[in-house]
């Protein structure tokens, strides 16, 4: 006989963002790290695989704007002098070169948060050169750099660097370009009252400039439509993730909720590990509950349910399971602990020491007593079931020798009954002041034997008494 302890999970039409999230070693991040690192992890990598595409697409159509500009000059034979527009190749090789570079980093699973900062200022240095190439070309004054149509590469750079996660990186290129610029100008030198000439400069208002200046204002106001998409998306995401959440935390334990929502999670995948299981049950709570009324069931069932409570939470437990007046508490999940054994028999003296103190301020003729059984083994932990019907579950044979010594602990009148097992793994067996030998015992539903060990510390047997009487505020 499996003992088996679920709690519902009601069910969700979004199974979550993680669903198909690679595993945290796959991504490069240690197991340890929480689900916000996690997420934060694979949108930046999604951030910069979009940026690396919107690199492409701007030299792809800055590419076809301007062929298409210097094609109707040819055909209107309005050119004379053919002058290539090196600034903007420049921007345009650039961007090709960076965006080929971080797409193979991405797909290689080698892209790490750190790159992002050199992609943003190779943009930055296309960008400076660009600028640069054109004053020299064009022998401009700093006052009259911004004539040039690689200058409104700038505000393109700065959409880019909005996509992604980092605003230190979007400061510090803002910084950048704007100090690079200025150094530009400085170095092209800058007059405070002379004013240009429109006759020199108006080959900067031709069509091919025309066309960069349209092009890039263009693909400045598609990216900024991106991030303002993908944000809205992020804020969807992060609600339907706090809702997931908090419906975990209604549903299960709050000591497993953030593993099922964590990439490559133990728990959704199952596993076998190593427990200690305490079961504790009130004794005779049939006899003592029949006579109160449904309010006052409730308000003690209440209070015994929070001494459990405290005492669970003081020595590192998870309550798996409240059922009725008894409990199932577990200790190693999720994750083992190597004094595991030794918090459960703490918590188990804990609880009988705090339902003797609750006694003290009931009456005398209506003492409560509990029984408690610990084991130590393997047991299966697990969030399984269907995506409507979620439920985390502890079984196995450590959950069914424990519940066999609670009830062992009733058939002998004794508070607290643990294996051998469990005392071995506490490094209590030798203390004979604390624990006395009960025997071999053949528990119900088990092939062999377990040894068993009591505290010495009998039950009081529960007195009948009226209602008025079992019942204490």
């Amino acid at each position: 006989m499996v003992v088996i302890w679920p709690r519902k999970f009601p069910a969700t039409a979004d199974p979550g963002p993680f669903s198909h999230v690679p595993t945290s070693q796959a991504v490069g991040l240690d197991a340890g790290d929480t689900v916000a690192d996690q997420l934060l992890y694979q949108a930046e990598i999604q951030a910069e695989r979009m940026v690396a595409w919107l690199r492409l697409a701007v030299a792809l159509l800055l590419a076809s704007f301007l062929v298409a500009s210097y094609a109707v000059l040819a055909i209107s034979a309005s050119i004379r002098t053919f002058r290539p527009p090196v600034p903007s190749l420049f921007i345009i090789g650039g961007f090709t070169l960076v965006s080929l570079v971080a797409l193979l980093l991405i797909q290689a699973q080698r892209y790490r948060p750190a790159v992002g900062w050199a992609f943003a200022f190779l943009d930055v240095g296309f960008t400076i050169a660009a600028i640069i190439e054109g004053v020299l070309r064009n022998r401009l004054s700093g006052n009259d750099i911004f004539l040039l149509a690689s200058v409104w590469a700038v505000p393109l750079v700065l959409a880019f660097n909005a996509l992604r996660y980092r605003p230190a990186i979007v400061a510090s290129t803002a910084v950048a370009l704007a100090l690079g610029s200025l150094a530009v100008a400085s170095w092209a030198g800058v007059s405070l009252l002379a004013l240009p000439s429109l006759s020199d400069y108006a080959h900067f208002a031709d069509l091919p400039a025309n066309a960069v200046r349209g092009s890039l204002l263009i693909l400045i106001g598609f990216c900024l439509t991106l991030v303002v998409q993908r944000e809205r998306q992020l804020l969807v995401r992060a609600l339907a993730e706090q809702r997931e959440l908090s419906i975990l935390t209604r549903f299960l334990p709050p000591e497993v909720v953030p593993e099922p929502i964590r990439p490559g999670s133990r728990l959704r995948r199952g596993v076998s590990q190593r427990c200690t299981v305490l079961f504790i049950d009130l004794r005779n709570s049939t006899r003592l509950t029949e006579h109160m009324l449904p309010e006052q069931m409730a308000d003690f069932l209440t209070r015994f349910r929070c001494r459990i409570t405290r005492a669970v939470v003081e020595h590192g437990g998870l309550i798996e399971k409240f059922a009725g007046d008894g409990a199932l508490i577990v200790f190693g999940v999720p994750d083992p602990q190597s004094d595991d054994s030794g918090r459960a028999l703490a918590c188990a003296k804990s609880l009988a020491n705090a339902i003797d103190e609750w006694n003290r301020s009931r009456p005398p003729a209506a003492p409560l007593t509990v029984a408690i059984g610990i084991h130590t083994g393997e047991c299966f932990c697990g969030v399984v079931g269907e995506k409507a019907r979620l439920e985390f579950t502890v079984l196995g044979d450590a959950v069914n020798v424990a519940a066999r010594l609670e009830s062992l602990a009733k058939y002998y009148d004794e508070v607290l009954i643990a294996s051998r097992e469990a005392l071995a793994d506490a490094h209590e067996l030798s203390d004979r002041h604390a624990w006395q030998r009960l025997g071999v015992e053949w528990l119900r539903g088990r092939e062999t034997p377990i040894e068993t060990e009591r505290t010495g510390r009998r039950a009081e047997p529960t007195r009948h008494q009226s209602s008025c009487q079992w019942y204490h505020r």
